[in-house]
């Protein structure tokens, strides 16, 4: 037969072949193998090979197209469906007839496109984690088909190993635990061969391995070893440790040659393209390579082995590796250095980062061992070569600026990783070694490196934290810190990025202002709560420039510590240091006085230098506590006027025309003042809560910093008492005494006593009056020395400090006539409450929402809060929100202040047991879902987060484990019901606001998680099947992407439920939506301690296990099944089954191959494998006698099923947790009865896989006849015994 007319229509078939569907193109290769008749021995040899490698050439063509086609997130996009291809299913038998002729193939003709073909198959079915959901029904089968590969695959992969086989190999072992058992058993067997001919210098071996062809070998040795690791409980024994042993030697004496053999070809990842990726992508790539593997199994093998763990060897092979004249990384690397002109950039990358691990290996293996001289120089000098190679990088690519602080980004640079992870090692290394670092005589490294970050990443916020965690290793070593310093402030954009610091201030205030503020209260703007916020870890959106100061400062501070501390101890005094005054001034000119970090870091350091430095004491008092550009002003009129008779006069003229206090700005600061900032020794350090985490959004002035500056303003006369009370000073001293902190409170009642002193000496005014009055009554009403005053009157007496100044404000009649009728504040009670609140006036809702916002801002402690309920403030707020009276704006405020009330765990318990809190919100959402209107529910829904929020503080942790499951669930499943009901009946306006999607769902996962709490006997609430199927029915429509946020919370809602025991009453249809819509949103969340996989798995077993109990109890007659005694195995327990149990249900056939994906998917888990087969056993086992000719000669199924333990799910007390892992069996058994239990499993989960293949029509099952004639099994259990 004649090949040549066929080529042009092959040409022209090839050219056009992305354009043909590939489900068609399955038909085409069908077609064409089923003319190849490859067993007629009369067809001349070659012309067979031609029609061989046209259908390989064109199957691997189709296979390819299909990943591409089925991992496209929007598959129109592809060139085939322009013209018209919109297939979404294809035929799997036809995919089963062509992946069993390719296999065909490889065994008989061995060719090498035969086992690419077979490898790009097998990469189909492997590609779960990016398949989209209308094809991963179809990859569920075809795990499965591949799962049937014969088990002569393995020898065939073995026979003259190379790449693809390696890869091939690797892919089977993964999809069936009798192939890993096989591989395991062969691969033993080879190396004992390999092992016993060395020895005798004789090769007799049916296969005969290369050390290339072990290596490329070693990911599928590495997957079986931590395979058995799990499957013989950690247990050692000698074929393992064989393999280990064989590994190591090859290893270990590539290594020693590290060039030559990490050059190889094998190593190639075959990525080059692949140049920009994410930190934890780039971390995955390298470690999961040829290379980055083998450095694990160097790892488990020097673990393994005492003899090359000795100190000796390691060092001489560290001195192999990384002689003493190599400069630096690359060097004894890869031998390059011309970093631009690279071929294979991500191929230099990955031997870098192997060869630093491989060295760290070799030099902190043993890090409790004795440190020997020779071990610590070899470790500085690795230290010296990272310092130099990071060096190197940051010289050669300045561009790698550009990704700044963008470490965790999504498009990181392939030199920038590299970049961070060398430097990340070299501060792991300073603070591992810092006790022998610290013995050296001199450290001249640490300028180098300073040298370098000054020239190429002085603006990266990056290296200046990991700069800084070096010089805090190191600070006891001997180097000049003031040589650092003096580096750094010689620095041409040090001062300009100091100054930067201004330009993040929104106050441009400066002089004094004439025109007081109305109303700290008219100030008040309550931030809508961020939804994304709610449960989540809020990443504080700082910017990069911020970000870059902030840790400038800290690398300062840190620099001036290290500086004292070396002055100290060298005894040197101040005059040989470095011009702390000038830095001071600088400083204070960058000043802004607010509570951003960045102002705290200032201000810390400038007091570090006050109180070390002579020449620098008292330069912030000196310039009269004026901060920002002001004090330069300040600093240059005072050079001015020293010498002049009138200085004082005038200093008070300069100072208060440069006067940068903004009165808004202290409004914000009554407003949001921080509570649960802490001094400690004269530096402040903030305790973070969710009271004080608006301070990081918004700008405030500093409470400890502004108390300083108005004692001394009011004490030197620069501002009368009246302007003081008008710029909102006094508002700020009077919150400053209802601090939680004791030095805040004394400066607060220092400048309180500074001010009386000064109004005293002031004319008898009207305002002076007021004012007299408003503080004679608060102090009047404090008892005792330094006390702390509730937020509530510290916030009504400095709202009315600018209130009783302006007589045309509504309510300064009220507050004037309060003050003047009481003398003495009564510090339990609630100012003016009744009056306003209940106001009969024709401002009565103004009134009532001045009265709301006070509540809001005066609730602020756990005492607050006794104050408001010992005053039955929320009863009667929460009775008002119902009422016809109330508004929207009355209702948000209210929600508001038990949002803010439920954050305080006493307070909010009295709520819940006596106030009916949770029967109030449900109420709230109740109202929600019965609005018709759709413009009045969308203004109705702005009070949702709220809702969310408490409900987030009530099912606290805390409360959870202490009282709310035994007090509170029967309210907490009614507002779950109502919260189900609005996320199913609102789900058009829910669309629109993908965040509350989110809310609701994870508020429903917190109210589910607080049911699991509760005593088994006392009702949980739960979701039947048809609410499951709803849930996901909603979120699959909010869901714009599989990968959506709202997929996963739905999920965890699901799997937080739970499992129901009639999953089936779904239908096939049904169940097979679900959970292909569970299965592809679970391998696509994100990595956790158990994975959702796994607690999907759980979760389906449990369903299933759990109904087919309840299902004997139904059906068998006067609680036989409850009355039995205990089953200690799947065949005593399987014995008891009813015929009405194991009637065919489609249901069972899709939870039954759904189990067996997952298992798949987890690399069949031993711990998960007997609860898992007892469910495939009760879903698929029709009876024993159909299945005898499933399982094996001399094997019956009760033989096996009495070796498996019952199940834990199958204990009446067992009890579903979402967060709880799964447990061990109760009772004591054997090493060998637990592999017996496994062996059982293994055999009877790829029974189960040939029942859904034969129920299917699949033609091909898994032969469990080949794997015991190669007596696997007796092997495995000798190994124990050995």
């Amino acid at each position: 037969m004649d090949f040549k007319p066929f080529v042009p229509t092959f040409y022209a078939l090839h050219t056009l072949i992305r354009f043909i569907s590939p489900f068609k193109l399955l038909e085409l290769v069908n077609w064409l193998f089923s003319r190849i008749d490859s067993k007629n021995a009369t067809v001349h040899q070659s012309s067979k090979r031609n029609d061989l490698f046209v259908g390989l050439h064109l199957a691997s063509c189709t296979f390819d197209i299909l990943s591409a086609y089925m991992g496209q997130p929007n598959p129109e996009s592809t060139l085939y469906s322009y013209l018209g291809g919109t297939e979404t299913q294809f035929d799997v038998l036809l995919f089963e007839r062509i992946f069993f002729q390719v296999f065909e193939i490889c065994c008989r003709f061995k060719l090498d496109i035969a086992d690419k073909c077979l490898l790009k198959a097998v990469k189909v079915v492997k590609m779960h984690k990016s398949v989209q959901d209308p094809y991963l029904p179809s990859i569920m089968v075809l795990s499965r088909i591949v799962a049937s590969t014969p088990i002569d695959i393995i020898s065939h992969c073995l026979h003259k190993v190379d790449r693809t086989k390696a890869d091939l190999l690797y892919l089977i072992t993964g999809t069936s635990p009798l192939h890993m058992s096989a591989f395991g058993f062969t691969f033993s067997e080879i190396l004992n061969t390999l092992l016993l001919n060395a020895h005798k210098n004789q090769e007799t071996s049916k296969y005969s391995l290369s050390d290339e062809e072990l290596t490329m070998l070693l990911p599928t040795a590495l997957l079986y070893l931590n395979s058995v690791t799990i499957k013989f409980e950690g247990q050692s024994s000698k074929p393992f440790q064989v393999i280990l042993s064989v590994y190591g030697r090859l290893l270990f004496g590539g290594f020693s040659k590290w060039k030559i053999f990490v050059s190889s070809s094998i190593f190639e990842i075959r990525l080059d393209k692949l140049l920009t990726a994410s930190r934890e992508e780039f971390s995955n790539l390298f470690s999961d390579s040829l290379l980055g593997k083998a450095i694990l199994i160097a790892r488990d093998h020097l673990a393994s082995n005492e003899d090359i763990s000795k100190l000796d060897w390691r060092l001489s092979l560290f001195n192999q590796v990384c002689p003493s004249n190599a400069d630096d990384i690359f060097d004894c690397c890869c031998g390059e250095t011309g970093l631009r002109s690279l071929k294979q950039p991500l191929e230099f990358v990955n031997k870098v980062v192997a060869y630093i691990n491989f060295c760290r290996i070799l030099l902190f293996f043993d890090c409790n061992g004795s440190e020997s001289p020779p071990l610590e120089k070899s470790r500085i000098q690795f230290l010296r070569m990272l310092i130099s190679t990071w060096m190197l990088i940051v010289k050669k690519f300045p561009e790698n600026n550009a990704y700044s602080g963008n470490i965790d980004g999504e498009n990181l640079s392939l030199f920038r990783f590299l970049e961070f992870f060398v430097m990340h090692n070299v501060s792991e290394l300073t603070t591992e070694i810092q006790n022998c670092l610290i013995k050296l005589d001199s450290l001249p490294f640490t300028e180098q490196l300073v040298k370098s970050f000054l020239l190429y990443r002085f603006e990266d916020s990056v290296t200046l934290k990991m700069l800084r965690t070096v010089l805090t290793s190191l600070s006891r070593g001997k180097f000049s810190c003031i040589s650092v310093i003096q580096l750094l402030l010689a620095h041409s954009k040090f001062a300009q990025s100091i100054h930067s610091a201004n330009q993040s201030l929104d106050s441009t205030q400066f002089g004094l202002v004439f025109t007081p503020m109305r109303s700290i209260m008219t100030s008040l703007v309550i931030p809508c709560t961020n939804l994304d916020s709610l449960y989540f870890k809020n990443k504080k959106s700082t910017s990069e420039p911020d970000l870059n100061l902030l840790e400038l400062i800290k690398l300062v501070r840190v620099l001036f510590q290290i500086y004292v501390q070396q002055r100290e101890e060298a005894n040197v005094g101040d005059e040989e240091g470095i011009n702390c005054r000038e830095l001071v001034y600088l400083l204070l000119s960058s000043y802004g006085a607010t509570c951003s970090e960045v102002d705290k870091e200032i201000y810390n350091l400038m007091l570090e230098i006050e109180s070390n430095d002579k020449s620098s004491a008292g330069i912030v008092a000196q310039t009269d506590y004026i901060w920002g550009p002001s004090s330069l002003k300040m600093r240059k009129d005072s050079v001015d006027l020293k010498n002049t008779e009138s200085f004082e006069e005038l200093q008070k003229v300069k100072f208060r025309e440069n006067i940068p206090v903004d009165p808004n700005m202290c409004a914000q600061t009554v407003l949001h003042f921080p509570y649960n900032e802490f001094v400690n020794g004269g530096t402040s350090s903030t305790v973070m809560t969710e009271a004080c985490s608006t301070t990081d959004k918004l700008q405030i002035y500093d409470p400890i910093f502004i108390l300083r500056f108005s004692i001394h303003c009011i004490s030197r006369n620069y501002i009368e008492p009246i302007e003081f009370a008008s710029l909102g000073l006094l508002a700020i001293t009077f919150v400053s005494m209802s601090s939680n902190d004791e030095v805040t409170r004394k400066l607060g009642y220092e400048a309180l006593s500074k001010f009386n002193s000064a109004l005293e000496k002031c004319q008898k005014k009207k305002d002076v009056k007021r004012l007299g009055l408003l503080m004679t009554s608060l102090q009047n009403g404090i008892e005792g020395q330094w006390r702390r005053i509730p937020s509530i009157i510290a916030i009504f007496c400095a709202e009315a400090s600018l209130v009783l100044l302006d007589e045309s404000y509504a309510n300064h009649s009220s507050i004037y006539e309060y003050f003047n009728k009481s003398r003495c504040v009564n510090m339990k009670d609630i100012p003016l409450f009744s009056t306003l609140f209940w106001s009969s006036s024709d401002k009565f809702k103004m009134d009532r929402l001045w009265m709301l916002r006070l509540l809001y801002v005066g609730l602020n402690t756990e005492d607050d809060a006794q104050i408001y309920l010992g005053n039955h403030i929320f009863k009667t707020l929460m009775s008002f929100y119902c009422s016809p009276l109330s508004d929207n704006d009355s209702k948000e405020l209210i929600i508001q202040i038990v949002e803010k009330a439920c954050q305080f765990h006493r307070a909010v318990r009295v709520l819940v047991e006596h106030g009916g809190l949770i029967l109030w919100l449900s109420s709230i959402v109740s109202s929600l879902y019965l609005i018709k209107c759709q413009e009045q529910k969308r203004a109705a829904f702005i009070q949702l987060p709220m809702v969310f929020k408490v409900v987030s503080y009530i099912t606290s942790p805390r409360n959870n484990i202490e009282w709310l499951p035994k007090h509170a669930m029967e309210q907490l499943s009614e507002l779950s019901s109502n919260l189900f009901k609005l996320l199913v009946s609102s789900f058009d306006l829910i669309k629109e606001e993908s965040t509350l999607c989110n809310s609701i769902l994870e508020t429903l996962t917190l109210l589910l998680k607080v049911s699991q709490k509760r005593e088994i006997s006392q009702p949980h609430f739960t979701l039947s099947e048809d609410s499951l199927f709803q849930l996901y029915k909603t979120v699959e429509s909010c869901s714009k992407t599989k990968s959506d946020p709202s997929t996963c919370l739905a999920l965890k809602a699901v799997l937080t439920t739970t499992p129901p025991v009639t999953i089936r009453r779904m239908g096939q249809e049904n169940l097979s939506k679900f959970l292909r819509w569970a299965v592809a949103t679970a391998i696509q969340s994100k990595p956790e301690d158990e994975s959702i996989v796994s607690k999907l798995l759980r979760w389906l077993i449990a369903s299933v296990i759990r109904g087919k109990i309840s299902r004997k109890l139904i059906d068998n007659d006067n609680n036989s099944f409850s009355k039995r005694e205990s089953f200690h195995s799947l065949q005593s327990w399987l014995s008891s089954k009813n015929e009405k149990v194991f009637e065919e249900n489609g249901c069972d056939d899709v939870l039954a191959a759904t189990i067996f994906y997952l298992l798949q998917i987890l690399g069949f888990n031993h711990s998960l494998l007997p609860s898992a087969v007892s469910a495939l056993c009760l879903l698929l086992v029709p009876s024993s006698s159909e299945l005898e000719s499933l399982i094996g000669d001399g094997t019956s199924l009760l033989s096996l099923c009495t070796k498996i333990h019952c199940p834990a799910e199958a204990n009446p007390a067992w009890r579903w947790l979402y967060d709880e892992k799964w447990g061990e069996v109760s009772n004591e058994i054997s090493a060998a009865e637990k592999l017996d239990e496994i062996h059982a499993c293994e055999r009877l989960v790829m029974v189960a896989s040939n029942i859904l293949m034969k129920k299917s029509g699949f033609s091909h099952i898994f032969e469990l006849k080949d794997v015991e004639n190669l007596n696997v099994y007796d092997w495995e259990r000798s190994l124990i015994q050995i």
